[in-house]
């Protein structure tokens, strides 16, 4: 009866979820074919709680008339030229970046730089969902029984403390769903496997069983999003490790059945454990398609779906099924995009990208960021519609410069793409030695033999050495060559020591460019590998 009930009160919330999205849906069908109207209409909506604030008087914002003279009124600005008006923000002040009312603050994940604390206003969340409801509504027209299943979403940090500004703001969503509409919010609880109060665990530890326990029970699991691909990985392999004492807490029920299932297929396998799995959602593009392949031996028939360009500050992209590239998203915010093989004309809007080139783009979004410059490289691959389909590459904010040769991560990171197609690798990292002297090294975790590895770093070195930079320092020599470190268990080094930084696990993006010295310590010696001993992982 429970069972009966619960049924149909899924049916009932996610009707309303449908009908919810109703009008994004359609906002957004019309934008993709007619997207300049939609940005123009979008500044329209925002113009007055941007050109009425504190800033937005100073630049004069109230006088323009077009997207050309808006964007001739307001610089384009960084996060250090907006931190003193957020900071203000956070003391109290109303009506700094727009007049309306913040409620929350969230920081960004600062993986390649300090943690940014971005303001969220209600306008910034509906433009969120401006971009989620067309992307939910495409995959539940995709995959319609999936939204009758239960779901882990991993959106936040887990096990963070409470946190406020000095005005008493709140810094970080208390629950994963307040990013999403009224409808969404209650649909989804309903069809969350994890509650929200365990990502509130003060103790990660704490946090991993739970999260495990409740996944575990989960038998109708139908869909997972996280962003990093390594994140589940990890997870799994958590899995795999504490499975004696896991399985102790499962209900008799669950357990009987995961028994009988798991001696007929012979060990533990995702799929197995989760047959009603239908979808994983995750970062593919950038450096994360490397985290990719581990991930997929756990799901070998299960359907991924790459997740667009959604930074803490602003949607730029979001995925459609069947779709080769996620799609501009045309309706939550104005976009621009500085192309970065042409950095004298200005920036670009949405209809005016070049196929097969590449841009750093700049958002204005009704948190009050106007023509804020993201540090992020996107290249335009094709269109649907009338909309650009962009494709994440890289970062631009993560730049090594120990004697001025500039060595940016998008160049490290593209460079390693080249060199490292045949090679199989487990983990991979370049970053800057201080000693005998300066150069950078490559760390690698990988079965490939000493040859092909030594070829590696002379491919790699060689592809350095085509930046003008990196060349004028290594012919002064001012640096050193490139050099080799075998190492092991890499993968788990590294993000020990990412979250020795104080970023959360789930929350460290991948990257093979770190900025800061001395890896050589955290990553030499043999280490242990992770035992399984109470339970074997079949992929």
């Amino acid at each position: 009866m429970a069972a009966d009930l619960r049924a149909a009160v899924t049916t009932l919330l996610t009707t309303a979820w449908a009908v919810s999205r109703r009008a994004a849906v359609r906002q957004f069908d019309e934008a993709s074919r007619e997207p300049r109207r939609a940005q123009e209409e979008w500044l329209a909506r925002a113009s007055s709680s941007l050109s009425e604030s504190a800033r937005g008087v100073a630049l004069g914002l109230s006088g323009a008339t077009s997207l050309e003279d808006f964007r001739h009124r307001a610089p384009l600005v960084t996060w250090d030229e907006l931190a003193p008006f957020v900071e203000r923000i956070a003391n109290g002040e109303p009506r700094v970046l727009t007049t309306d009312p913040v409620l929350v603050f969230e920081r960004t994940s600062g993986s390649t730089s300090l943690p940014k604390r971005v303001p969220y206003t209600q306008g910034l969340l509906d433009d969120f969902s401006a971009a989620t409801a067309p992307w939910l509504d495409d995959l539940f027209r995709h995959f319609p029984s999936m939204f009758r299943t239960r779901q882990y979403w991993s959106v936040s940090p887990a096990a963070r403390a409470p946190e406020t500004t000095p005005s008493g703001l709140r810094v970080g969503f208390e629950d994963d769903t307040e990013y999403f509409g009224p409808a969404t919010r209650l649909a989804m609880k309903q069809l969350m496997a994890v509650p929200s109060s365990v990502a509130r665990s003060r103790d990660i530890e704490t946090w991993r069983d739970e999260t495990l326990l409740h996944l575990l029970e989960a038998e109708d699991l139908g869909f997972i999003s996280i962003w990093n691909p390594s994140f589940l990985t990890v997870i799994l392999e958590a899995l795999v490790s504490r499975w004696t004492s896991l399985e102790a807490r499962l209900t008799m029920r669950r357990r009987a059945a995961l028994q009988a299932s798991l001696d007929r297929h012979g060990g533990l396998n995702a799929e197995v454990l989760w047959p009603s799995l239908q979808l994983v959602s995750c970062w593919t593009d950038g450096w994360a398609s490397e985290a990719v392949p581990a991930l997929r031996q756990s799901f070998p028939r299960t359907p991924f779906q790459g997740k667009g360009l959604l930074a803490t500050e602003g949607v730029v992209s979001f995925p459609l099924w069947g779709v080769p590239a996620p799609v501009a998203a045309v309706t939550s915010h104005l976009l621009e995009f500085e192309a970065l093989d042409d950095s004298g004309r200005p920036a670009r809007f949405v209809d005016e990208l070049r196929e097969g080139a590449a841009y750093s783009p700049i958002i204005t979004t009704r948190g009050g960021l106007v023509r804020y410059r993201l540090p992020d490289v996107v290249r335009c691959v094709g269109k649907w519609r009338a909309l650009p389909l962009l494709r994440f590459e890289g970062r631009l904010d993560k730049t090594s410069d120990l004697r001025g040769e500039k060595l940016s991560a998008v160049v490290v990171e593209a460079a390693l793409r080249r060199v490292l197609r045949d090679v199989p690798v487990d983990f991979v990292l370049v970053a800057p030695s201080l000693t005998p002297s300066p150069h950078y090294a490559l760390f690698l975790d990988t079965v490939a033999s000493e040859a092909d590895c030594e070829r590696v770093c002379a491919t790699l070195e060689t592809a350095f050495l085509e930046e003008h930079h990196y060349r004028y320092c290594r012919e002064l020599g001012q640096l050193a060559p490139l050099t080799l470190h075998r190492v092991h268990d890499g993968r788990r080094r590294w993000s020990s020591v990412m979250q020795a930084r104080g970023l959360k696990l789930g929350d460290v993006k991948p990257s093979a460019f770190d900025i800061l010295p001395g890896w050589e310590v955290h990553l030499a010696g043999t280490g242990a590998a992770q035992a399984s001993d109470h339970a074997e992982w079949s992929g």
